[in-house]
């Protein structure tokens, strides 16, 4: 009886440390948001993120700061990541998409490729510790809208990457892919290069709490799955056709990539 307690203690308490550590880093990510605020807010309020060179300033400020945050985390020993990407990320008029199993997948990508546009959701808008980055980064709400696909347009055809992740939303049940990255991806990127976001065990979910942590080391994987060059894409056909069957192709490399996981674990 008496080693069963001590088990039982020693569990809680490797769990209680972990949710510190959870806290802790949760903590500092808001630190750093609220100070990039003091930044951004400024510019935002005078407009100044229509000015090129500021906008790369606010896009370079955060690319840092959340480069900085995910080697804060992995020195925690909250998580571990790798990288199998061959292609180098983040030239002009290159479409980047993955699907969204976690919170941090924005912030994963984002540290990765320097100035990189971003189609955000939309509600971040009105986040406290986000809006202002968002806004003087001119990154993209996802409004599901005709102004949402023209931007995201107008950004790749000014040579900017453009992440986005086609599920909209974090990842639940199944990834289901929407066609309107499909259609951006053919209206205006010259490349695509497609991501796996690998996570084991599952954490930071669609609308689970923050403080829900597994007790071991969180492991990312972010694998290449192919690169496209879309100039030579069924260049024959119209766009619309060519975005539909760009569409079930990704979804079908996709699908076929995690057809085994287990999206509720």
């Amino acid at each position: 009886m008496i080693i069963v307690r001590l088990g039982n203690g020693t569990m809680n308490l490797k769990r209680l440390f972990k949710q510190l550590i959870t806290g802790t880093l949760f903590a500092i990510f808001g630190l750093i948001c609220m100070l990039g605020n003091m930044l951004f807010i400024p510019i935002v309020v005078f407009k100044l993120n229509k000015l090129k060179f500021i906008q790369n300033f606010a896009r370079d400020t955060v690319w840092f700061s959340w480069k900085i945050f995910i080697e804060i985390t992995r020195v925690f020993g909250y998580l571990d990541y790798k990288y199998k990407i061959k292609t180098k990320l983040g030239k002009n008029a290159q479409m980047i998409i993955a699907n969204h199993p976690s919170l941090l997948d924005v912030v994963f990508l984002i540290s990765r490729v320097r100035r990189a546009n971003c189609v955000v959701k939309g509600e971040l808008g009105k986040n406290i510790f986000l809006f202002a980055a968002i806004k003087a980064c001119n990154y993209i709400p996802n409004t599901q809208n005709e102004e949402l696909l023209q931007k995201a347009v107008d950004a790749l055809k000014n040579g900017e990457s453009l992440i986005i992740f086609p599920e909209g939303t974090r990842t639940k049940d199944e990834i289901v892919f929407h066609k309107a990255a499909a259609y951006i991806a053919v209206k205006g990127s010259k490349k695509i290069v497609a991501i796996a976001i690998n996570m084991y065990p599952r954490s930071l979910r669609k609308k689970e709490p923050w403080y829900k942590t597994p007790d071991v080391v969180i492991k990312y994987e972010f694998k290449e799955l192919f690169s496209l060059n879309l100039e030579d894409f069924k260049s024959q056909k119209p766009d619309p056709i060519r975005a539909r069957e760009l569409h079930l192709y990704m979804s079908e490399i996709y699908k076929e990539e995690f057809k085994d996981a287990k999206f509720n674990q």
